[in-house]
């Protein structure tokens, strides 16, 4: 049986598939999650987050969390079908997708750890994870108090 966290974020998929909470309208927030399941507000936040991670909603700061419109959402990796994986797993497979596709370069710098856990929402110990991942891949590599880079062509595998 899959976490609390994700049976009410699969729950407000539903709505949002569904048609119930439309594109660039708010879902409901921490708060209204607690009251309308029963849970801790930490379960709530993992809830939202989740639905983030999914590329379903964003968060705007002070504002709320909103069902994605055309363009807003990040793309999910296209491996991932199995909505357990791994936030980190995604994120890795999403600077993969930017890398093969020439939008992030050799020898440049990927975004950095703080940039990641804005972009996806994800806390620190997540981007860095993300991070470790893509260069066991051997698809970055990282220079001590400088930040990680694509790795040049030659180096990287498949």
């Amino acid at each position: 049986m899959a976490p609390i966290y994700q049976q009410i974020g699969r729950i407000i998929r539903r709505r949002i598939l569904s048609g119930e909470l439309r594109p660039g309208q708010r879902i409901p927030s921490e708060q209204a999650l607690v009251e309308e399941f029963g849970v801790a507000r930490e379960t709530a936040r993992r809830a939202v987050a989740w639905l983030r991670d999914q590329g379903l909603v964003h968060t705007a700061p002070q504002r709320g969390s909103f069902v994605t419109t055309d363009g807003a959402a990040v793309d999910p990796p296209a491996w991932s079908t199995d909505d357990t994986a791994p936030a980190y797993l995604r994120i890795a497979s999403i600077i993969k997708k930017r890398i093969d596709a020439g939008l992030l370069k050799p020898t440049r710098p990927i975004p950095s750890e703080k940039q990641l856990c804005q972009e996806f929402g994800v806390s620190r110990v997540t981007a860095r994870r993300a991070v470790a991942y893509l260069r066991e891949q051997g698809l970055i590599y990282t220079v001590p108090q400088r930040g990680s880079y694509v790795a040049p062509p030659g180096d990287q595998s498949d």
